[in-house]
């Protein structure tokens, strides 16, 4: 059957990839995706062991916030699934309250949820699994007996919540699974489905309110009956901005966080994951056990020490995201508000005093423990362009025809655990309302 229907997809990040596979089941779509990216992670750079963001990768691209701090974004097909800790833990269930219910209903949700990541017994398109007891280190290991001793509930489920969480990874044994091998190598035989690496879109083609297609840097026109964007919170926002020539500013949440560091003693863990442990707050932070210092991960990296996160998953306070006429864009992740600034503070000083309990006698020098001055930042940007506001509650942009955004973009509210998951999920679920026919 001949196509007939084109639809240019920027971006094979994680949501791109998604939406291209899904659109491409119907044989009356065509899809091009465009990737600014040369070319994909090999097995090494999908070592789980080493995260490939640091000064000189060639998988990321370097964006700079106000102040210095350091953003990199995945580059290349599977965009920051490539790259990324293998983290993919699903929002709480009452993060969605805000969602509009017509659109957002928890069966939907959760049915979405369960093709990526396989549900209670793991797997999905995402290969998504549990991480074991053999990847925790002795103090990950203690982190969690000290959260369940104090009162806190090993939460044994899919979903998580309040208490004691293991981490679920996209990953099989010591390998991440990116989005581009979960969703374009099934989909590399069909002929309505074209993957263009080393494509970078200039803008796009503005016709009124209508947009036709994708302009390239090389000055060719990909032409469109729709275009969806995926090229993530900065890339996409930045992208309308020098199409249309109107100049914005954009709220941005950022998952904040606070870092207190330790000198373990012994061998740390430089073979294990990242991060394969976290405890979720009544009062909306993520407390993260990570395995190792970062330096052991990341090259470029100056050692620090191992570390436990405070994350603040709902903030305050928001960042911003200026992009001129032109595109170009300056990101401030904002100041953090007095009052979480109380809260994470309050929770360093239990770390601290967990830290120096008889049960991490002998797994780190207690003379080691430090508090950070500076909150950074856990790499989450979302929501320049949120549903409810700037885009419908499918992606597609107020103002413009012809045109959607399908990533952390659309977001319009943070969640207790990071995003990869729900983007994801979003991504799928508005996909297959686009395939059946009913946006």
């Amino acid at each position: 059957m001949t196509a007939t229907r084109r639809i240019v997809v920027v971006g094979a990040g994680s949501c791109g990839c998604v939406v291209a596979e899904r659109l491409t089941r119907d044989d009356t779509v065509e899809v091009i995706l465009l990737e600014e990216g040369a070319t994909a992670a090999d097995d090494a750079d999908l070592d789980l062991t080493m995260l490939p963001v640091g000064p000189a990768s060639r998988r990321v691209t370097h964006h700079r916030a106000v102040g210095g701090q350091a953003l990199p974004r995945g580059r290349g097909p599977g965009g920051s699934s490539a790259v990324n800790g293998g983290y993919f833990m699903r929002w709480h269930d009452d993060d969605f309250a805000g969602w509009d219910r017509d659109s957002w209903d928890l069966d939907t949700i959760a049915a979405a949820y369960t093709d990526i990541d396989g549900g209670a017994d793991g797997g999905g398109a995402m290969s998504v699994r549990e991480f074991t007891d053999d990847e925790l280190t002795p103090i990950a290991a203690a982190f969690e007996k000290h959260w369940k001793d104090d009162g806190y509930e090993q939460i044994d489920s899919v979903t998580p919540r309040v208490g004691v969480n293991r981490v679920r990874s996209n990953s099989r044994g010591s390998q991440r699974v990116p989005a581009d091998r979960a969703y374009l190598w099934p989909a590399r035989g069909r002929s309505n489905l074209t993957v263009r690496t080393g494509a970078r879109a200039d803008r796009l083609r503005v016709d009124g309110s209508l947009v036709r297609g994708v302009l390239l840097d090389t000055g060719e026109t990909v032409a469109a009956d729709e275009t969806i964007l995926c090229a993530g919170t900065l890339a996409s926002a930045a992208l309308i901005a020098r199409s249309t020539g109107a100049a914005a500013t954009r709220r941005i949440g950022e998952h904040r966080e606070l870092l207190i560091r330790y000198r373990p003693r012994g061998d740390a863990g430089a073979q294990l994951p990242l991060l394969p442990t976290v405890l979720h707050t009544e009062d909306g932070l993520e407390i993260r056990c990570y395995n190792d210092d970062f330096a052991r991960y990341i090259e470029g990296v100056e050692p620090t020490g191992a570390a436990i996160g405070i994350a603040l998953m709902a903030p305050r306070a928001s960042g911003s995201l200026t992009i001129d006429a032109a595109g170009a864009q300056q990101v401030d992740l904002g100041v953090v508000a007095p009052d979480d600034i109380t809260l994470v503070r309050s929770w360093a000083d239990r770390l601290v005093e967990m830290l120096a309990g008889r049960r991490f006698a002998g797994l780190l020098d207690a003379d080691s423990v430090t508090v950070d001055d500076v909150v950074l930042t856990s790499q989450h940007a979302w929501g320049s362009m949120p549903m409810g506001g700037i885009t419908d509650w499918n992606g597609a942009v107020t103002g413009l025809d012809g045109v959607r955004v399908i990533d952390g973009s659309i977001l319009p509210s943070s969640g207790s655990s990071g995003p990869h998951a729900t983007l994801m999920m979003a991504a799928s679920v508005i996909a297959a309302r686009l395939s059946a026919g009913r946006l």
